[in-house]
């Protein structure tokens, strides 16, 4: 029997020498006696069988396990099976500090020999995460990767503050004032005893005919002792001076939340923060300031919390309407985090 060099699969090309070694092995095979699968071929001649099957069209992920049974029956151990892919169950993930949410990793071929998972997540210190378990640990970005086999795929995490502040108001709808609206929120009540610390959101918009000249209110919450150079609590009105709408908190400024007129005849959204001593606010048209700190006495004030208008001095009446359409107000107990103020300044709800 003589043969040819072929180039069998893959471009593989057994050597004359190799063909003889596998011509020996089938004859050796027709003269052996019957017995186990395999006997009677030479160890190069099922090298040689097994080198032809694993390039061959046999190589599939349903045949793997039989080609590695033959490699077993001949005393071979069988072929390692590469990972081709990793994937997880989700690309992005929000979650909020010390909540836990899992990714599931899906390693393929399903037969792959090296199917561990090793997880890890970069830059540490935002979320933790064990058999695909991700737990938030502070507000932040970081990324979740799953690697098996040299493949690996990742997972986008946000983590966000966890809001403790409490909705204690919303507006039950849209309403236009014309002689101011009462909350019935005393906010500053105790003040004196017991730290203020307020989140008030605010949608508005002047009317058309807004007149700055009688100084209107917009946020009031303030008992008017007739001295000017004490007013406890917090008020915001227009100037008709510089045409600004400013923020005061126990008698200091320093915040404005409208810059002209005309801002304050455009729809938007205002936000002011209360903490204790420390005050601070911003709107659509003014980024939210810094924290600023009162030098005023911290007292109780008993007057409600009103929208376009002021109480007087005696607090029997309303004074300084402001006139205008107010499209929602939130008012909660506690301080929401930077991101849902600034969040809802540039959004809205």
């Amino acid at each position: 029997m003589s043969y040819e060099k072929q180039n069998f699969v893959d471009g593989q090309t057994l050597t004359a020498a190799q063909l003889n070694h596998m011509e020996d092995g089938i004859a050796a095979a027709a003269t052996g006696v019957k017995g186990d699968p395999g006997e009677g071929f030479t160890a190069n001649a099922k090298a040689l069988l097994l080198n032809l099957f694993e390039n061959a069209a046999y190589k599939t992920n349903t045949m793997q396990p039989t080609l590695n049974a033959l490699r077993a029956e001949w005393g071979g151990s069988a072929q390692e099976v590469p990972v081709q892919s990793v994937s997880l169950s989700a690309v992005t993930m929000t979650l909020n500090e010390s909540e836990s949410q899992t990714l599931t990793a899906t390693v393929l071929p399903a037969n792959a020999t090296d199917r561990a998972v090793v997880w890890s997540v970069l830059p540490t210190g935002f979320a933790t995460v064990a058999n695909g378990v991700v737990t938030g640990i502070k507000a932040g970005n970081c990324t979740v990767t799953a690697t098996a086999g040299g493949k690996s795929a990742s997972c986008a995490v946000t983590v966000e503050v966890v809001e403790t502040a409490q909705l204690i108001y919303s507006l039950p709808g849209e309403t236009v004032l014309t002689q101011g609206l009462d909350t019935g929120l005393k906010l500053l009540e105790h003040a004196s005893t017991e730290t203020p610390q307020y989140t008030i959101l605010v949608d508005a918009k002047a009317g058309d005919d807004f007149n700055a000249n009688t100084w209107p209110a917009f946020l009031h919450c303030l008992t008017e002792t007739g001295d000017t150079g004490n007013l406890p609590g917090f008020n915001s009105t227009s100037s008709p001076l510089n045409k600004k709408t400013e923020f005061a908190y126990y008698n200091y400024g320093g915040v404005t939340l409208s810059d002209s007129i005309e801002h304050f005849k455009t729809r938007t959204r205002y936000a002011v923060q209360i903490d204790g001593r420390k005050y601070r606010g911003g709107s659509t048209y003014c980024p939210l300031t810094e924290w600023k700190t009162t030098n005023g006495t911290i007292i109780d004030v008993p007057q409600t919390f009103l929208i376009g208008a002021a109480q007087s001095a005696d607090g029997s009446k309303k004074q300084q309407f402001w006139s205008g359409t107010l499209y929602q107000c939130r008012v909660y107990k506690g301080l929401l985090s930077d991101d849902k103020v600034n969040d809802y300044i540039e959004k809205g709800w």
